[in-house]
């Protein structure tokens, strides 16, 4: 591969460390392109960045030491220094399948019809906690992505939406289409229209506010079904380094100052506040069951158990009265009810 790489694709850690090398290889064995290859160290282990280096191969390959930061802000550094004219974004528990850049640059392209320049693939997942992943079926994760708003109790709050969740891949619209947002999962885009965004300090809910300013500069999210990319959100026993930088990156003060955040930028709250602090505080507790020697199951009903005993409790009945009462945000005209979300 000796042509000049056109992409840049950056591996940032979501939850953990210990799925880096996999992803790694996964990408170098599926893509056919050049690519400047980029990996954020959070702190990888000297055996895992071993791992690593291994599995890049002859693939150029860059290591960008990031302390101790979140990964917005991690790539929000980068950015001035990436010179390709495209930028991957690709989480290190992300499987990229043959063939997923090379329809990301054909729907690019000048000539394509419909031409994307920020681009969702089909990100697919597995269900279950069984131990050989390769046995469960995989779904869909996020195809189709819609940003909804209702009013309660006289208060505007905003929920993100995903038509055809765990719908199975052959279910699925084979056709591109828009959409109001991608996750951070995996998404593709020109290096120009990334730095027009201002990438907010956000731990969740940063790919709904990217979304809203996405939609401020008139420019469309696509979804390429083309290309493909599988997400594996159950890991392995974690490493001390891995509950490290996961107690950091869902802190419950940073996850409230991310709500927070959004509201003063956008004049919206969020349904699923409390979900995301549940969804935390029982990610946590599975991990330190998983950590001191549990087994999948046996840690995955203590992390059950005490989420119900110590957590607030939410509404089973959200979807099925919110979603009829609720408009697409990105279609009403006043959205923006703060006129200056950067401030």
């Amino acid at each position: 591969m000796s042509e000049i790489p056109q992409v840049t694709i950056v591996v940032v850690p979501r939850d953990r460390f210990s799925s880096a090398a996999d992803c790694i290889r996964s990408i170098v064995e599926n893509t056919a392109e050049s690519v400047r290859l980029v990996v954020f160290d959070f702190g990888y282990t000297k055996s895992q960045l071993a791992h690593i280096r291994e599995n890049a191969g002859d693939t150029p390959l860059e290591i960008v030491p990031c302390g101790r930061m979140i990964p917005l802000a991690a790539f929000r550094n980068l950015l001035p220094q990436i010179e390709t004219p495209y930028v991957a974004w690709v989480d290190n528990d992300t499987y990229v399948t043959p063939g997923w850049l090379t329809a990301m640059l054909a729907r690019s392209a000048p000539d394509a019809c419909p031409r994307a320049r920020v681009i969702l693939p089909v990100t697919l997942e597995r269900e279950g906690l069984d131990v050989d992943r390769r046995k469960i079926p995989l779904r869909n994760h996020i195809s189709h992505a819609e940003l909804r708003s209702v009013e309660i109790e006289g208060k505007p709050y905003v929920f993100d939406y995903k038509p055809y969740r765990r719908a199975a891949p052959e279910d699925l619209p084979q056709e591109p289409h828009t959409v109001d947002f991608f996750e951070l999962h995996t998404f593709f885009a020109e290096t120009s229209v990334l730095r027009q965004l201002d990438f907010p300090d956000m731990v969740v809910r940063e790919h709904i506010d990217i979304g809203i300013q996405l939609r401020r500069l008139g420019i469309s999210i696509w979804c390429e079904p083309k290309s493909c990319v599988h997400f594996d959100n159950i890991h392995e026993r974690p490493t001390l380094a891995d509950l490290r930088f996961f107690f950091f990156r869902w802190d419950e003060k940073l996850i409230d100052q991310s709500h927070q955040a959004f509201e003063d930028r956008w004049g919206y709250r969020f349904v699923n506040e409390q979900f995301m602090k549940n969804w935390a505080y029982r990610r946590k507790v599975y991990s330190l069951c998983r950590f001191a020697g549990l087994p999948q199951y046996p840690a995955d009903l203590a992390s059950r158990v005490l989420n119900r005993l110590w957590r607030r409790k939410i509404p089973k009945k959200f979807l099925g009265e919110m979603l009829p009462q609720s408009q697409l945000l990105l279609h009403q005209p006043d959205y923006q009810r703060n006129t200056t979300p950067h401030a």
